[in-house]
């Protein structure tokens, strides 16, 4: 056998079942015990066992083998590759038992066992859960921890007796032994310091132990307990599932929160009743739960019949929550659930593939989302945001491959990001496109059937699918997944004739020959004038004349690529034609005609003469998906050029700002979804702009709310930031926004309040603010980006975030790369947004003698995006400066 590329443990054996018990756990030591018992099949002969271990306490005397007659040589640790080896005195073949004693840490990253804190009645209270993707099964208990060593899991915990236990199963048995425990400290002690006096209820409090049902054959990463003062409400699927019986879903929270968690009540079992239907494979498991977690590093995990989210990914309250959390919980409930069959019953064989994961569960949850709420036409916000987002990241020179490879454990944190779910996602829904939805659909049930319990790889996905359509869709799609970028289509006449042809995109516009040596199969989807259906050379001719007709490529902006037209083309054949185009036409036309002059392409000036014809002829109408993306390109260009671009920005917003202040004032009470997310998304970017009546209409909100916390959510975000931005904001406003930091009102308010507090312009807040990012009691470091990015984006305190950054690196580092993938969303979002070369050689200088190792891709994106904005600044700044002065 081909040893593997990357860093994985021995086949020599491999593992069948884990029979896990986990006790004596100590909130106050933040320590527990663990006993696994691990069943293996021994495929060749061999006397070491090698296991991934990290954090654990494992002597040799703690090891047994069969039944004890194997004699333990030694146990040899590896800690900075994460793995150890037992050696034995003699060969194991056959079926072997390994049992192994050992003490564990109790987390506080938000990885392996962890502890999350929260505040019930003011008092500090703690829930224990798991996060185990990608690496940190390893954490929890020692295992092969890596997803093609599949097995089934018994688990047992042993917890105080008036805490719930949910583990990835039902529960088996359960029994309470009455004893006497110093290990089994309240869940309210929040220090190590905690006394005797913060024990179990009285001296002769019980310990539970709660086994669960063996769980199917499935990898490490999937297994979860969690451990609380939990409640929940419960519904059930339409269909019928285990037992011939509808399916329960619950929904577990802390208490508080149970009348948050209706709409992920009433919609997971639709969506599980969905899934069923277009995969063909009704959902395995005898129960299904999701739980809201009080810390938590991403949105969800998708553990096999325990889903963990961050509360503002699972819970939503109609009168407190900004309905766009709606949107969010809506669509992170329909991702993680997708993934109970795409990753949980099909896994890839290896991280490099993580993208059969995320991509696959990222373009489904939309589709699920849109079959749950048509009228919000989902997938338009899925060109505008998902696709031009992925797009923009694959311009980079710094990008990845979706398949990319993957040599050890903090390189799979890396490949969570953009390229394998939204990248991944836009592939997937080009060829479902080009192939139909139906069609497609059957060639992924086939795929389910064929590899369910087991690892698949992309081939696997693509063969069934071209099986079935009966098309070599393996081939087609080789290089979308296997090569970097993206290609660019240019469109241009020569003699009277159209000709296309395609190269590699880079932002940077300095593609090298050595890299556009990719020949990617396109499908053109032209609209109008001629007919040519997809490219697959460097260059085609196409007979027939355009004259003036109607023509553009990529309809509805279903693929992936962008299209740069010649100027002649683009004035006679486009522009005239923006009103017939679909909503998905013009969010491509503006996106493109955006990045293009980013490259250096087309000038900025045109695409500023596209944004004043969409907003002289209203053909941004109320489509809250094209202003969205029309917003997305300002701000970048704001960012970039300063204050010479406020004027445009009063343009395009001013009169449309107004509207939603009149009809606010008026009494109107705006129902329609979309309609309520423009008016937000208008009034949010009028902020700074010095428009009388909104801002002061700002203050007449912001004054109410301090007066009686009446505030209609959706304006929450337009208030604070309004405030904040202020040149009057006062020491008694920052501290009341900051409040909502510290002691939110809502589920949301955090989230919200830490995004309007970057907008400040007082150097004397911004100071403040700053040094609360190495402040986890004030703003948890699961939530440091929200302040991080706007101030980022903010020109008066982005220089000093840097200069924060850089002086108390040391400890930023010490807080976030325990879990690496916090630190790596920092420096990607946050580093990026500087449009200088001197800014981009004062980051590289920095880091220079850094270990970037686990953020090195964040760190070169940054730095590629830096010095983008920087020569797109120097190059066309006169030209915006003199379209500017003709405003």
């Amino acid at each position: 056998m081909t040893a593997p590329y990357y860093e994985a443990l021995p086949t020599d054996l491999r593992p069948s079942h884990y029979d896990l018990l986990v006790s004596d756990i100590s909130m106050s030591k933040e320590t527990f015990h663990g006993r696994v018992a691990i069943d293996f099949i021994v495929d060749v002969p061999t006397d070491e066992v090698y296991l991934n271990y990290r954090d654990l306490n494992i002597t040799k005397e703690g090891v047994t083998v069969g039944d004890g007659s194997v004699g333990v040589v030694s146990l040899e640790k590896f800690p900075a590759k994460e793995y150890f080896v037992i050696k034995l005195l003699a060969k194991i073949d056959g079926r072997v038992t390994v049992v192994l004693e050992y003490d564990g840490q109790i987390q506080n990253n938000m990885a392996g066992f962890y502890k999350s804190a929260y505040v019930e009645g003011g008092e500090e209270k703690f829930m224990l859960s798991t996060q185990f993707e990608a690496t940190d099964a390893r954490r929890a208990f020692p295992c092969m921890d890596e997803p093609d060593r599949k097995a089934t899991f018994g688990v047992t915990v042993e917890v105080r007796d008036d805490w719930v236990v949910l583990g990835n199963m039902p529960v088996a048995s359960e029994a309470i032994n009455a004893r006497e425990s110093a290990n089994y400290n309240s869940a309210s002690s929040n220090s190590t310091n905690s006394t005797d006096s913060q024990k179990l209820s009285s001296k002769n409090s019980g310990v539970k132990r709660v086994t669960f049902q063996a769980t199917p054959i499935m990898s490490t990463y999937l297994l979860a307990w969690a451990c609380g003062d939990f409640q929940y409400i419960e519904s059930f699927t339409s269909d019928v599932y285990t037992d011939n019986k509808p399916l329960p879903v619950r929904i577990y929270t802390t208490p508080g929160y149970l009348q948050d968690a209706e709409l992920a009540s009433q919609i997971a079992p639709k969506i599980v009743d969905y899934f069923s239907k277009i995969f063909e494979i009704k959902y395995p498991l005898p129960k299904l739960d999701l739980i809201a977690v009080h810390s938590f590093s991403h949105n969800a995990m998708e553990n096999w019949g325990l889903i963990t989210y961050r509360s503002t990914a699972l819970l939503f309250s109609e009168e407190k929550s900004d309905p766009v959390y709606k949107q969010k919980v809506a669509y992170v409930v329909a991702h993680e659930l997708a993934h109970q069959w795409f990753g949980n019953l099909v896994t890839m064989k290896w991280w490099d593939e993580l993208w059969l994961n995320e991509g696959f569960a990222t373009w489904v949850g939309y589709a699920a989302v849109d079959f749950l709420y048509p009228e919000w036409d989902i997938f338009k916000e899925f060109v505008s945001q998902s696709l031009q987002t992925a797009l923009n990241l694959d311009s980079l020179r710094n990008s990845h491959p979706i398949e990319v490879p993957v040599v050890d454990a903090l390189d799979i944190d890396q490949v969570f990001d953009t390229i394998s779910y939204l990248k991944g996602a836009s592939t997937i829904l080009m060829i479902s496109n080009y192939l139909g939805t139906e069609l497609f659909l059957k060639g992924v049930a086939l795929y389910l059937k064929r590899n369910k319990f087991g690892n698949a790889t992309s081939h696997d996905l693509w063969g069934a699918i071209g099986e079935v359509a009966n098309l070599p869709i393996d081939h087609v799609m080789n290089s979308w997944i296997k090569k970097v970028g993206f290609p660019l289509v240019s469109v241009k006449l020569e003699d009277d004739q159209v000709v296309i042809s395609q190269q590699r995109f880079l932002s940077s516009g300095d593609v090298a020959p050595e890299e556009n040596n990719t020949k990617w199969w396109i499908p053109l989807r032209v609209d109008g004038a001629l007919a040519v259906d997809a490219l697959d050379d460097r260059e085609v001719v196409v007979k027939g004349k355009l004259g003036s007709q109607y023509f553009k490529l990529n309809k509805d902006s279903a693929g992936v690529y962008r299209v740069n037209y010649s100027p002649e083309i683009l004035e006679h054949n486009v522009l005239p034609y923006i009103g017939k185009m679909s909503a998905k036409d013009k969010i491509g036309l503006v996106s493109d005609l955006a990045a293009t002059s980013i490259a250096g392409n087309t000038s900025t000036s045109t695409f500023l003469t596209l944004v004043m014809t969409m907003i002289n002829n209203n053909h941004l109408g109320d489509d809250y998906p094209l202003w969205l993306s029309l917003n997305k390109e300002l701000g970048h260009i704001f960012r970039v050029f300063g204050g010479d671009f406020t004027k445009l920005q009063n343009v395009v917003y001013e009169t449309k700002a107004l509207q939603f202040v009149d009809s606010i004032k008026q009494g109107h009470v705006e129902d329609d979804f979309l309609t309520i997310k423009l008016r937000s998304l208008v009034l949010g970017r009028s902020v700074g702009l010095n428009i009388p009546q909104v801002d002061s209409y700002a203050l007449e909100l912001f004054e109410k709310w301090t007066a009686s916390h009446a505030i209609d959510p959706s304006l929450r975000y337009f208030v604070f930031s309004s405030i904040a931005a202020s040149r009057d904001f006062s020491r008694s406003q920052f501290d009341a926004i900051l409040k909502e930091v510290t002691h939110p009102t809502s589920l949301d308010s955090r989230e919200i309040a830490l995004q309007a507090l970057g907008k400040v312009q007082s150097k004397e807040f911004y100071t403040e603010l700053l040094s609360y990012i190495i402040r986890p009691d004030i703003i948890p470091t699961m939530d440091s980006h929200y302040l991080s990015v706007p101030m980022s984006y903010n020109h008066v305190s982005r220089d000093a975030l840097w200069e924060f950054f850089t002086a108390n690196y040391d400890e930023i580092y010490r807080l976030m790369s325990t879990n690496m993938v916090v630190l790596d969303r920092f420096v990607k979002t946050a580093l990026c947004n500087y449009q200088s070369m001197e800014k981009y050689h004062e980051i590289e200088t920095f880091f220079s003698n850094k270990d970037v190792h686990g953020f090195e891709r964040a760190y070169r994106q940054a730095l590629d995006k830096v010095r983008i904005n920087a020569e797109w600044g120097s190059r066309d700044g006169d030209v915006v400066r003199e379209f500017l002065a003709q405003l």
